[in-house]
């Protein structure tokens, strides 16, 4: 029995230019309906799958996207930090639908900044505003600090959201200063 070599598209188009992996089970019509996308367009977008009801795990789809993702972009620092500081962010797909930017951050406690008790990553959309959350610590000491900033479907990645990660307090809700800031224009593909 011939194992079956999945189908991997040279490049995708514009619109569609992000990567779905087929796992075993997927089929083009529940993809449809995870990326919120019309079935003939996923279709439409897919010319290296010549029949949409075969699916082989390991296939690799164009599936909507204003950039290439999931990609990878480092944050950079906006000041003086403490050496060994650094910041990253995960642009993928959401594990619910639509996509999403992780942050993961190693940086001092936020009182190193003043008055901060937490740290803020926020992911700023040009002409609609800022989605962000809070991060969370690990229990290393300086912790390393990560979040999940789930986007909502009337919004897409593209290469001018900036990300940024800054000191906030939680009692007075007044932040700090950026410490980190990127766009995602030079968010590169991760190495799995």
């Amino acid at each position: 029995m011939s194992r079956q070599v999945p189908r991997v598209p040279t490049s995708c188009p514009d619109g569609f230019k992000g990567r779905y992996v087929v796992s075993p089970g997927d089929t083009l019509f529940t993809l449809s309906r995870i990326f919120r996308v019309r079935l003939e367009a996923l279709y439409a977008n897919n010319h290296h799958i010549p029949d949409p009801n075969l699916l082989i795990p390991g296939d690799v789809l164009c599936v909507p996207s204003l950039i290439p993702i999931p990609c990878c972009v480092e944050l950079q620092k906006k000041g003086r930090l403490p050496f060994g500081t650094g910041a990253t962010a995960f642009a993928n797909f959401g594990p619910r639908g639509g996509q999403s930017i992780s942050v993961l951050a190693t940086l001092p406690y936020p009182s190193y900044f003043g008055n901060y008790d937490m740290y803020i990553t926020t992911a700023y959309f040009m002409d609609i505003g800022g989605f962000g959350n809070e991060l969370f610590p690990t229990s290393e000491d300086p912790p390393t600090w990560s979040s999940r900033i789930e986007l909502p479907t009337v919004v897409s990645l593209s290469a001018d959201v900036r990300i940024t990660i800054q000191p906030s307090n939680s009692t007075t809700g007044i932040s700090g200063a950026v410490i980190y800031e990127s766009t995602l224009l030079e968010c590169n593909h991760c190495k799995s």
